[in-house]
């Protein structure tokens, strides 16, 4: 499988990533142009669940939110949420991931399209982690509080630098 990648790197090590754009173009073009605008730089994974996943997105250690400053894509569901898979983070509206994405830290069935609106939709997978996927697993096991319903990290790791290859 061929296709640009990119690096993501934490005080834990760092997670390639290849963008997947024979599967999800339109979320495969709107990261790399977040990750070329510097958006992630200085970013941080928030959310951790051994086996499930290691969420991030567009916002700082405080929690603060930065603006994706593009629109949303559409849902673009061809792959399956399979462990090593990076996905778009999204609430229940199909098209609101705004620049939010989570690696699967095992295989998630439910969480690929299952019906014709909200959750059931799935989630669109656009890349694959090809070296890494140890960090992501190494950061599930971190101290986490319930936030919500989810597991927050009582520490966010922080995205150093995210950049093309």
């Amino acid at each position: 499988m061929s296709g640009p990648t990119f690096v993501i790197s934490t005080d834990l090590g760092d997670i390639t990533v290849r963008l997947r754009e024979d599967a999800a173009p339109q979320h495969a073009s709107y990261m790399r142009n977040l990750i070329e605008a510097g958006k992630y730089n200085g970013a941080v994974f928030y959310r951790a669940e051994k086996g499930f996943v290691l969420q991030g997105g567009l916002q700082d250690a405080s929690g603060a939110k930065r603006p994706a400053g593009l629109p949303n894509p559409p849902l673009e569901f061809r792959l399956p949420n399979k462990r090593g898979t990076v996905t778009m983070a999204r609430w229940e509206d199909p098209n609101s991931g705004a620049g939010e994405f989570f690696i699967n830290l095992g295989d998630s069935p439910h969480l690929d399209r299952t019906g014709d609106s909200g959750w059931g939709l799935g989630f669109t997978v656009f890349g694959e982690v090809v070296s890494g996927l140890e960090v992501a697993d190494k950061a599930s096991l971190l101290p986490t509080v319930e936030r919500g319903g989810l597991k927050m990290l009582t520490q966010p790791i922080v995205m150093n630098k995210v950049a093309m290859q």
